[in-house]
């Protein structure tokens, strides 16, 4: 799990080595010709407001990634881990950043300077590192205002009063002030994952994982309305024609093991040395990115994926992702 956790933040940085640039630029476009409000970068006050800004719009658009279909495709990563530890924190979506990026235009439209912009942006993901692991119980004076591990153990929890709960990056309140705050229970011990488990170490796979499953239902359903409107509707929504020749096999918490092929140790040390290798390669891919030309990026970035996903391969047992949802789909609930 851990390793497929480190492979899928190694894909979301080799999909940012192509897409973060281009998104700061546009930021900073929109800040210098659009922009209301001329900040004085040499003040703290302008990276406090800013800080609390990023936050509000951070906790929106997390929100809207639980809760639209096309949203929660980018985000929908972050969550399949059926662990919770430090690396669940890095298992991030390649496609979120670029999906959320038009939540932040009002930030732009603020003035805000790029520089400020991307500093909060990192501080903000550097802050919720910590706040994934089951070693830390709660936190005495901040529960409940600031992200603690507690409160993101909810987040990343699948039983029914925990699902979409505290969004907030690094404050709290936000949830407190528009309902979608909940307490860590100990009556009621998270269960993570997803509600629709991605049974798979394949970690190219599950960045596109939602997108083939809303493609497969826009293919099928006979209303083009629907083929529509099917991406913009509530996570989970699908067109009844669809959901009647196909349902999904009812959620079951009790009942529900979590994803462990039987594998040789073998292919468990192959794949492991597989992904070692990919480690000089990212760190030499992210340290000369804007030296590289494009052809060179893409070939690098090719062969990291390709030992990724052969990792994932030995790890699943040489089965492919369409061939385990093809055994998982013939056991009965």
């Amino acid at each position: 799990d851990s390793l497929t956790n480190l492979s899928c933040g190694i894909i979301t940085l080799i999909f940012e080595v192509f897409t973060k640039g281009g998104l700061f630029l546009l930021f900073n476009y929109i800040s210098r010709e659009f922009g209301l409000i001329v900040w004085d970068t040499s003040a703290g006050l302008t990276w406090v407001i800013f800080f609390f800004v990023y936050d509000f719009f951070y906790y929106w658009g997390h929100r809207l990634s639980h809760s639209v279909n096309f949203m929660w495709s980018g985000h929908l990563p972050h969550h399949q881990s059926e662990e919770y530890n430090f690396t669940v924190a890095l298992r991030q979506g390649a496609f979120q950043d670029t999906l959320n990026f038009p939540v932040f235009i009002p930030m732009a439209l603020m003035g805000c300077p790029i520089e400020v912009f991307a500093t909060v942006l990192l501080l903000n993901k550097f802050f919720q590192f910590w706040v994934h692991t089951r070693a830390i119980g709660r936190v005495p004076l901040i529960e409940g205002i600031f992200n603690t591990p507690s409160a993101h153990r909810v987040h990343h929890a699948v039983n029914p009063i925990y699902v979409d709960r505290n969004h907030g990056g690094v404050i709290m309140l936000w949830d407190k002030l528009f309902g979608t705050w909940a307490e860590e229970r100990e009556e009621e011990p998270c269960i993570f994952g997803v509600r629709k488990p991605y049974r798979s170490w394949n970690p190219l796979y599950a960045h596109i994982e939602w997108w083939s499953r809303l493609w497969k239902d826009a293919v099928r359903t006979k209303r083009w309305g629907d083929k529509i409107k099917l991406w913009f509707m509530p996570t989970g929504w699908r067109p009844n024609d669809v959901t009647h020749n196909d349902p999904w096999q009812p959620y079951d918490i009790d009942r529900y093991q979590k994803y462990d092929p039987k594998i040789s140790t073998s292919r468990k040390a192959l794949s492991v040395t597989l992904f070692m290798l990919t480690l000089p390669l990212i760190s030499y891919l992210l340290l000369e990115q804007f030296n590289l030309p494009l052809l060179d990026k893409t070939s690098i970035a090719a062969g990291i994926l390709a030992c990724l996903y052969l990792c994932g391969y030995l790890l699943n047992g040489g089965k492919t992702v369409r061939q385990t949802d093809a055994k998982l789909s013939s056991i009965k609930p």
